[in-house]
């Protein structure tokens, strides 16, 4: 999902509007990270970067990786660093002005396939469906339906159903420095980025068929939509594990971890001590329990966030809550962080939930604490365990909650020693 980016151009980290059933989304926790996956090294273990991103551009709590696209059936290849690792979405997603392959481009009704992406803080992607090759690290997918994120100045342009919803412009992003990434590498619990909606209707500002006189809602058959590359391994294809160590709570200037694929397929992917947390089936949520209250409405973890999101400062400072958590001042251009002084320590429960959004089985306790994002973004740090800020009504359990973890993502469908996906454990 779509995260806050870089400082001082820092936007808020929100939730990736969800367009249909497969659309997901202080101190390091209570719950320590499992023993299970090891990471470290291994054909289905890539390396994990937290830093400043590229070109040392300034993002702060975002983890990348490195990812080799391929002309599809050939030896013709692209390497691309700081590819922004996203659980919360499904697909591969490169700026156009990254990619130096032709790509081969989709079709749809005979004319060319485009999709837009559209985020909460009020930005979007736009541009083609083309076929690639993956690799990253040892494991590879052939013929991946991936997205090329268009500049602006692109044509076709992005229709009017792209560019704006309930009557509000949307900005469009389409450079390094929009994005704080060369591209976004969606691994969550889902195999598409859409699904089955997008197959059997046409559900606007999602996929298109464009030609020279302007571009139409089109739907987009299963195998056609932008894929989740992870499912489409040969092996080591029922999900991943993400692992980061913690770090000290003043931040840390850079940090290394590993995203390892597959669970329970090899000896360095196994559950150990890893606790499941249901999920429901259609949007990978669950419920939480904060302070005495449910809230049972879009709460998710997700790496690509980049800080514990929840709530808003009028929600927690007043009844029930009394927690004085004041916002940012606006003229510090860190709107829709949390600014309190001193830190806060707080904690939350983690409910299981069903299809339906009934909360099930035990509850996962965690706490985590939220410090001034104005004084963490006065160091150097680009890694930080208590950076938090709004999400109104529900809870963003950002990359913080990642560090001093191994957290598992299983892909629906996919059959694990656990069962089978979409479920969270950590």
């Amino acid at each position: 999902m779509k995260t806050n980016l870089q400082f001082p151009q820092i936007i808020l980290a929100v939730v990736l509007i969800a367009l249909a059933s497969s659309c997901g989304g202080g101190s390091t926790g209570a719950v320590s990270g499992s023993t299970g996956g090891s990471g470290g090294t291994g054909n289905n273990v890539a390396q994990l970067v937290v830093d400043a991103g590229p070109g040392g551009i300034g993002t702060v709590d975002l983890a990348f990786t490195t990812v080799t696209v391929c002309m599809p059936g050939t030896s013709t290849c692209q390497t691309i660093d700081h590819v922004q690792v996203d659980t919360g979405s499904e697909g591969l997603r490169i700026l156009a002005s990254v990619l130096t392959l032709p790509l081969p481009q989709q079709t749809s009704n005979g004319n060319s396939a485009f999709e837009c992406t559209q985020f909460a803080d009020l930005t979007f992607l736009w541009g083609p469906i083309a076929t690639a090759d993956i690799q990253i690290s040892g494991e590879s997918a052939k013929s991946v339906p991936v997205q090329i994120i268009n500049p602006v100045t692109a044509s076709p342009g992005a229709p009017a159903d792209c560019s704006q919803t309930a009557n509000q412009q949307l900005t469009q992003d389409g450079t390094v420095f929009d994005l704080g990434a060369n591209a976004m590498l969606g691994i969550g619990s889902f195999r598409q980025d859409c699904g089955s909606a997008c197959a059997l209707s046409v559900i606007p500002a999602t996929y298109y068929s464009c030609n020279s006189t302007g571009c139409s809602n089109a739907t987009q058959t299963l195998t056609a939509q932008v894929q989740n590359p992870v499912w489409m391994f040969a092996s080591d294809n029922n999900g991943v594990i993400l692992q980061l160590p913690a770090v000290p709570d003043a931040g840390q200037t850079n940090v290394s971890g590993s995203l390892t694929f597959g669970i329970g397929t090899q000896s360095n992917n196994g559950l150990g001590s890893a606790v499941i947390l249901p999920v429901d089936s259609n949007f990978a949520n669950f419920t939480v329990q904060f302070q005495g209250m449910n809230f049972t409405d879009v709460n998710f973890v997700d790496s690509g966030s980049n800080g514990y999101f929840f709530l808003d400062s009028a929600t927690l400072t007043n009844p029930p809550f009394n927690i004085p958590m004041p916002d940012c001042p606006k003229s510090s251009a860190l709107q829709g962080f949390y600014c309190p002084n001193p830190t806060i320590p707080l904690s939350a429960s983690l409910i299981g939930s069903t299809a339906n959004g009934t909360p099930v089985g035990a509850s996962r306790t965690i706490s985590f604490n939220v410090a001034s994002a104005q004084n963490l973004f006065n160091t150097t740090g680009t890694a930080f365990n208590d950076l938090g800020g709004e999400s109104s009504g529900n809870f963003d359990f950002g990359l913080p909650f990642f560090f001093g973890r191994s957290v598992y993502t299983a892909i629906e469908g996919q059959s694990t020693p656990a069962g089978t996906g979409p479920y969270l454990a950590f």
